[in-house]
This record gives C-alpha cells, sequence and structure tokens, in this order.
C-alpha cells in the first residue's frame, strides 16, 4: 500500500494511471489517514466519504478521464460544493448546501480528482476566530489562516492537494508553518466564481494551491489556470504548461532581494539565516541576484487593512442588524469597522495600490528581475500563548503586498529551525509569468533538499 507521508500528487496520479494503485485504494487509504490525525489535528470541518468513494469506484471502472484521476483534494469551507455543506466557519451559514461548485472545484473533479471534504476556515475567512486546527509540527503553535485545514491536512496525508483564498496571505502563510507548497496566481488567472460573498474581498482575493512539491502545484494549475465567464475578475490571456520547464533550472536568471522594504531587524533570526542561505542556494544553482529598492511598500499593509473590511462588510449589514450575536465577537468588531471606513479613505487606499503597482513593475523592468524573493514570514508559527487576539498584521508584511498588487506568488518550505519549526521562501514573479516562479521554487527545492515533513505518526 502507498506511504501517505511520502506521496506527491504526482506520484499517485501515475500509479493509479499505470494501474499499480486504484482510486479506492487511495481514497481508502486517505479517510484511514483522516481518522488517524483527525482527533490531533482538526483540518477538516465535514467529510464526504460516500460519494468520494463511489467516484473512486468509476474512476477504477474506466468511467472517467483527466489528469489528475483518483487524486484526493479537500476545499476551504468559503468554496461552495454542490450537495456538501459550505458554511464559511460561521454559525450564520450554519445548514448551508450550494446546488453547484466553486469553478475551481468544478474544475478539479471534471479533471478526476476526489473531493475529500471541507477545511477548516476562520469565520468568513476574516481570520479573527479562534480555531481547532492545530500545527503537526508542534500542537501548541499557530497552523496558519484563514486556510487554516489546507496546509496542515497536505502536511500529515489527509489529502494530497487542498484548495484555499488568498486576500493578504491566507494560503502562502499557511504554508509556511505547514512546510507544504502554497501558491497564488496572478490576480485573475484563477477563477473565483463561487466564492461565499460573504467572505470575499473581490479586488484582493486569490484561490490557491496547496501541495507537497513545487511540480504538484505547477500540475494542479494546468487544471485550475484559465478565462472563466462567472468571474468579472477573470482575464482571458493565453494559459501555458506550467509543467513544461518546470525543471528548467535558473542558470542566468536575474532575481530580486529588497532587504531595505523586507528587513531583517523585523525577522526573527532564525528565518534571517534560511533565507540566506536560501540566497546562497540560488546562487549556486546559477541565479543571479540583484538588490533592489521598493520605498512605497511601507504603506502596503495600510492599504490592506483598509480595502480587505470595506470590501467584506457590505454583504454582512443585514446580519451585523438583525443576528450580530451569531458572530464571534471578534469578526463582528471587524466588519463593524468595515462599515465605518469612509469612502475617502478606500479611495486612499486605492491610490496607493495603484502606486505599489506601478513601482513593482518599474523595479522589475528597470533591474531585469525575473522574480524577487522574500521570507514568506518573518517569524517562525507563534504559539497561541504568545499571540494578541485579532492581531494579524505582524504575520503577513512580506505576503500581503502581493495581494495589492496582484502578482502571482509561492511559499517553498526553507527549512526547520534548530527547534524544528518550518520557515518559508517566497518566490515573486512578474504578472502572468508562473511558469518563470514554478521554475525557481522547484530549482531551490531540488537544490537545497530541506526537510519538510512534520515529527508526526507516519500512517499505519
Amino acid at each position: 500500500m502507498a506511504d501517505l507521508a511520502a506521496l506527491t500528487l504526482r506520484e499517485a496520479r501515475d500509479l493509479i494511471a499505470a494501474r499499480e494503485l486504484s482510486a479506492t485504494e487511495l481514497t481508502e487509504l486517505t479517510f484511514r489517514r483522516i481518522a488517524e490525525t483527525e482527533p490531533v489535528v482538526h483540518a477538516y470541518v465535514c467529510l464526504d466519504e460516500e460519494r468520494a468513494m463511489a467516484r473512486a469506484a468509476e474512476i477504477d471502472q474506466g468511467g472517467a478521464t483527466g489528469s489528475l484521476l483518483g487524486v484526493p483534494f479537500g476545499v476551504k469551507d468559503i468554496l461552495e460544493t454542490g450537495g456538501l455543506a459550505t458554511e464559511g466557519g460561521s454559525r450564520l451559514l450554519a445548514g448551508n448546501v450550494p446546488e453547484r461548485d466553486a469553478e475551481t472545484v468544478r474544475r478539479l473533479r471534471s479533471a478526476g480528482a476526489i473531493c475529500i471534504g471541507k477545511h477548516v476556515t476562520h469565520e468568513f475567512a476574516c481570520g479573527q476566530d479562534d480555531l481547532p486546527t492545530r500545527n503537526p509540527f508542534d500542537l501548541a503553535r499557530y497552523p496558519g489562516g484563514s486556510s487554516a485545514g489546507g496546509g496542515v491536512s497536505v502536511q500529515v496525508g489527509s489529502s494530497l492537494l487542498a484548495l484555499g483564498t488568498d486576500a493578504g496571505g491566507s494560503v502562502r502563510k499557511p504554508a509556511c508553518v505547514t512546510a507544504t507548497v502554497g501558491m497564488k496566481a496572478t490576480h485573475g488567472r484563477v477563477s473565483g466564481a463561487g466564492t461565499i460573498p460573504q467572505a470575499s474581498s473581490f479586488s484582493l482575493d486569490h484561490v490557491g494551491t496547496f501541495t507537497r512539491t513545487v511540480e504538484d502545484a505547477a500540475i494542479a494549475l494546468n487544471v485550475l489556470a484559465g478565462y472563466d465567464p462567472r468571474d468579472p475578475r477573470s482575464i482571458d490571456v493565453a494559459v501555458p504548461s506550467y509543467t513544461d520547464g518546470v525543471g528548467d533550472g535558473i542558470s542566468g536568471l536575474r532575481i530580486g532581494v529588497a532587504p531595505a522594504t523586507f528587513r531583517a531587524d523585523d525577522m526573527q533570526p532564525e528565518v534571517v539565516s534560511l533565507f540566506e542561505a536560501a540566497l546562497s542556494t540560488l546562487e549556486a544553482a546559477g541565479a543571479e541576484l540583484a538588490t533592489v529598492e521598493l520605498p512605497s511598500f511601507e504603506h502596503a499593509l495600510a492599504a490592506l487593512f483598509t480595502i480587505f473590511p470595506a470590501e467584506v462588510s457590505p454583504t454582512h449589514r443585514r446580519w451585523l442588524s438583525e443576528r450580530p450575536g451569531e458572530y464571534h465577537e471578534r469578526t463582528r468588531r471587524l466588519l463593524l469597522l468595515g462599515t465605518l471606513i469612509p469612502s475617502e479613505h478606500v479611495s486612499q487606499a486605492s491610490r496607493v495600490r495603484a502606486l505599489l503597482r506601478d513601482e513593482a513593475a518599474r523595479v522589475f523592468a528597470n533591474a531585469r528581475l525575473d522574480a524577487l524573493v522574500t521570507p514568506t514570514l518573518p517569524c517562525v508559527p507563534p504559539r497561541f500563548d504568545e499571540m494578541v487576539p485579532g492581531d494579524f498584521g505582524s504575520l503577513i508584511p512580506f505576503t500581503g503586498p502581493w495581494n495589492l498588487t496582484g502578482q502571482p506568488a509561492l511559499s517553498v518550505p526553507c527549512g526547520l529551525t534548530p527547534d524544528g519549526l518550518p520557515v518559508g521562501l517566497q518566490v515573486v514573479g512578474r504578472p502572468f509569468d508562473e511558469a518563470t516562479v514554478f521554475r525557481i521554487g522547484a530549482a531551490y527545492e531540488a537544490e537545497a533538499c530541506v526537510e519538510s515533513r512534520a515529527p508526526f505518526p507516519s500512517p499505519s
């Protein structure tokens, strides 16, 4: 039987295609792993076992085609799943069962992937409430959010692929602290249709993925990318095959580093050490590093924390008036704040966003950058008892700016600290150049060979 602690999406797909592993066997293994891990890590909010097993049997009988045949995946509980509850982590949507899938879920199912269930999320993806989900590297530490269950599930082997959403780092942050690969493509590259409106910041949200390897992320984006007329954000541009060049190496590529913007004095020493080692690894692989400056980015978080609540709050006005007691208190306060933000503040934040986009484009062009790298987070996953409730600004200074610019960004495992805690390397690319981001991430992954498995019980 397959070892879910080591199996990648590509390996699982290829084993099923070669009939060395059946979809039914892999699905059974996945639910067995869920039974082992869920009492400890709490990554799922609900499961879809009966339909998953039926779909696996259909695949084994030759009744399906696609590039992801039999691959088990989980879905953040703000993305609609037809016939399966989508409650947004909130009592306000208890019992809500959509009739149709979100577009990303539909595309994965059409490619033969099997939906296992829904992953835990912060209430309405606002990042304010307390979650049951635990980090498998240290159960007393933060598992990331708001896509909390996705990274944990992929890390412990209770899925091989997970869908999350990212409006300020909500895929890359959990990926970093669980030592998985988190990818958000360019804004408009992947459809957001079917994200529940009460949990969507229209101009910041990206639907992204958690996988175990960069190649797996490229395989997933091959399926997910592409124009969707249901989503007005979707941009009709050509989609390459992301797997074709993922292993081409990075010799001759120019990679930017912005130490004055993503400052060492804001980072924990363990993060600084591992990031500097990653830079050396990239140089050894043939990349040329270029120091650049992005001075306007010091205003990024102020703009983000204006735009996000201003965009999310309007869909909650009626509930805030009629059902305020059903929100988690900190979520309700954030949403109420969003209703009070003056329009001129939102306009100013939008001007800051335009400034950041222009500055990033200019720096990439003038320095002839193929990409830019930063640490994903400035710190290791904090302990729950050390966190200030609702204060996530300190966790996203390196991820949030790229939601404002809309550029593709990838988090890959960057090693473990002496205490065994994961750190992430973030690779940011030019708009719609996810292929180069994958090349850099895969080259680093291959060269560094960092430890990325949690000291968690292996599947029996």
